[in-house]
């Protein structure tokens, strides 16, 4: 009888310790993946707000958050935003940016994508997963300028009076003002060994015409495009103390991880 009493009380003990703790299956560390169709925000250092289509009502992102085609986003003062894109790639915006998703349609089993991102105004810093075999578009867009990418890393800043500078620092950026130009993709070039010409004057950067024109911006290169749609060729810079300020010391710090 005393061996029934001291089971039936182990039982109820080790009921209610089961009762008393939550469930492993609760406790487990979960991998979350990008929804196709969808961003995460996966960074969010201040305030950024959310306008989502046909809806009036401003809302308050926060890290976690996704985000659908449509979405119109405005980042904060003193805030910073980085997005991960269903195709793996990553996209971070400065403080004073207003961007719009225009599409981020994403097949991972074709490979296929088309990812637009609409930028209105302020800083952007992208880092272009590379895709193979299928549709590959990736392309941010801007009122005087559009750069289509593959497998690069790059950043692009929108100016009040729409002047755009376009940076590249890894890969290729296609750039033009025609929508064309987001159909057109460049992989990352491998540099073969080859004779350098000796010194020799350069010129410098000067505008050309406004009428449509395209160039292919490589690593370590630069164009700027004036209000007015003139651009200035594709020209080197190094990274000198004027390159390197906070904006790209942080997301240079965020690439090598």
């Amino acid at each position: 009888m005393v061996k029934l009493i001291n089971m039936v009380t182990g039982l109820i003990s080790v009921f209610l310790i089961l009762m008393s703790c939550p469930a492993q299956a609760e406790n487990r560390v979960l991998s979350v993946e990008t929804e196709e169709g969808k961003a995460e925000v996966t960074i969010l250092d201040g305030k950024a707000t959310l306008f989502k289509k046909g809806i009036t009502k401003v809302q308050s992102l926060s890290k976690g958050d996704f985000l659908s085609e449509g979405d119109r986003v405005t980042i904060g003062k003193k805030s910073r935003m980085e997005l991960k894109l269903p195709d793996k790639s990553f996209i971070r915006f400065d403080e004073h940016t207003t961007f719009e998703l225009k599409s981020i349609d994403f097949d991972k089993k074709r490979k296929e994508r088309n990812i637009k991102v609409n930028m209105v105004l302020g800083k952007t810093w992208a880092n272009v997963s590379k895709l193979f075999g299928g549709k590959r578009r990736f392309a941010v867009l801007t009122k005087m300028a559009i750069a289509g990418v593959r497998g690069t890393v790059y950043r692009l800043n929108v100016e009040e009076d729409n002047s755009v500078l376009i940076k590249v620092y890894r890969g290729e950026v296609v750039a033009g003002n025609s929508p064309k130009t987001s159909a057109v993709v460049r992989p990352e070039k491998v540099m073969k060994p080859s004779k350098m010409a000796g010194p020799h004057p350069v010129s410098g950067p000067h505008p050309v015409s406004i009428e449509e024109w395209t160039y292919i911006v490589s690593s370590m290169q630069q164009i700027f495009v004036y209000p007015d749609g003139r651009v200035t060729k594709p020209v080197s810079f190094t990274a000198t103390d004027e390159d390197l300020n906070d904006w790209v010391c942080w997301n240079r710090s965020l690439d090598k991880k």
